[in-house]
């Protein structure tokens, strides 16, 4: 009987071998290509995290009464945070460990030890399988913390609706209601031309402050109503 169980064994360890090597190369052909196509392409910087407590786009308004600045979309903040905690720690664990840029680098790591080690090594089928693992999974997490790292600390450059309330400009293209004229701002050090509409008309060279910005779209006043009505 054990002479003719130790073949059956034989067999189903070569079978089993042979199915990791396909994996081993699926993987490595998939990972693999996908790092190749991002570079070609360029979007090696960009990830998409399976996050649900990840910050949404903001997308609102910002009205001006007085001095004061309200900006609609708070709401949706408010919610959205409301519906993180709601989740609890799992998603808070599941965003920090898994994501695109993850699971690609797994799979080209996985691949290649599995490959590299099959073909040039005589170690086991069970050795090879979890050192690809294993080398598979510090890789994607080394680069997954590596580029969430690099986000925390790089800060967010995108101008935002609070960056254009409040700001004295110029109107560079006339602003004659309701057709839309242009002013020039100052944001974040650089001089940007914006949209711009107002209740009254306003020539090139008076200068404005910006008191609403929708949708790309600056609502400016003259600079004096806005400051009388700051004293006011």
């Amino acid at each position: 009987m054990s002479d003719g169980f130790l073949p059956v064994t034989q067999g189903l360890l070569a079978e089993l071998s042979s199915g990791f090597v396909t994996a081993y190369w699926i993987a490595l052909i998939v990972g693999g290509g996908l790092l190749v196509l991002s570079l070609l392409a360029g979007t090696g910087d960009h990830d998409v995290d399976v996050d649900a407590s990840a910050g949404a786009d903001f997308h609102g308004d910002a009205d001006v009464s007085g001095a004061d600045v309200h900006v609609d979309g708070a709401h949706g903040d408010l919610l959205h945070t409301d519906l993180a905690h709601a989740h609890g720690a799992s998603a808070w664990s599941l965003s920090t460990w898994i994501s695109i840029r993850f699971a690609v680098f797994f799979l080209a790591v996985f691949g290649a030890i599995g490959v590299v080690m099959t073909h040039m090594t005589s170690s086991s089928p069970r050795l090879v399988l979890a050192l690809a693992l294993g080398g598979g999974a510090v890789v994607g997490q080394a680069v997954h913390h590596l580029f969430r790292l690099i986000r925390k600390t790089s800060g967010d450059s995108a101008p935002q609706v609070t960056d254009y309330v409040n700001k004295l400009g110029r109107v560079t293209i006339n602003i004659e209601p309701p057709q839309v004229g242009e002013v020039a701002l100052q944001v974040r050090g650089m001089e940007r031309h914006v949209p711009a509409t107002a209740r009254r008309p306003f020539i090139i060279g008076d200068e404005v402050v910006v008191v609403a910005y929708r949708a790309g779209l600056a609502e400016v006043v003259g600079r004096d109503e806005y400051e009388q009505k700051l004293r006011g």
